[in-house]
């Protein structure tokens, strides 16, 4: 696998418990530096470079039409797995009636969307376990860019952080315990 690149990120954070007297505190995360954003093109053609006798616009081919099929899988309330991956699926947020008699779909839904949850099976990649021990974290490039001292010996970890900082990012279906300051989307870059 790659390297994950971190960067450190400085947030003041209410702590204590609601209802008692709470307190603002300065807590240093960690938050990943996205290289980039590969869009279908990207894909294809890095597919192409793992050896596979099928041309560019085959891949983009293929490719397109399984968007095109998912699309109306989910339309129709389908769940769409895509094994070692992960599933797609249709999702509503809906406002609450007091009485159900008076529950509209129509006027009682205020947004459908597409949701996801990586693949959780035992020998998937994607499960936050087998992310974390198969990708090297490291701040290095960043304290590098910035001049910070990261406090390390300069070298990535496997399944850790360099510096003894705590790693964020993720989403809620991978848990990972308390990032308090990762992120849900990333950043464009």
């Amino acid at each position: 696998m790659g390297t994950i690149q971190i960067k450190k990120v400085e947030r003041t954070v209410t702590t204590g418990k609601t209802g008692e007297t709470r307190q603002k505190a300065k807590k240093t995360y960690g938050k990943i530096i996205y290289r980039g954003t590969l869009n279908l093109a990207d894909m294809a053609e890095h597919i192409m470079k793992h050896g596979t006798v099928y041309t560019e616009d085959v891949v983009i081919g293929v490719i397109t039409k399984m968007k095109t099929c998912m699309q109306e899988m989910l339309a129709d309330g389908y769940k769409v797995k895509l094994d070692g991956i992960g599933t797609l699926y249709p999702k509503v947020t809906s406002k609450g009636v007091d009485d159900a008699k008076d529950y509209s779909a129509q006027d009682d839904i205020t947004r459908v969307g597409i949701s996801f949850l990586a693949d959780q099976s035992k020998k998937s990649i994607y499960k936050a376990s087998a992310t974390r021990s198969a990708t090297s974290l490291s701040t290095q490039l960043w304290c590098e860019l910035t001049g910070e001292d990261d406090g390390a010996t300069n070298a990535p970890s496997n399944g850790g952080t360099t510096g003894g900082g705590t790693t964020g990012g993720g989403s809620s279906n991978t848990g990972g315990g308390d990032n308090g300051g990762g992120d849900d989307e990333p950043d464009e870059n």
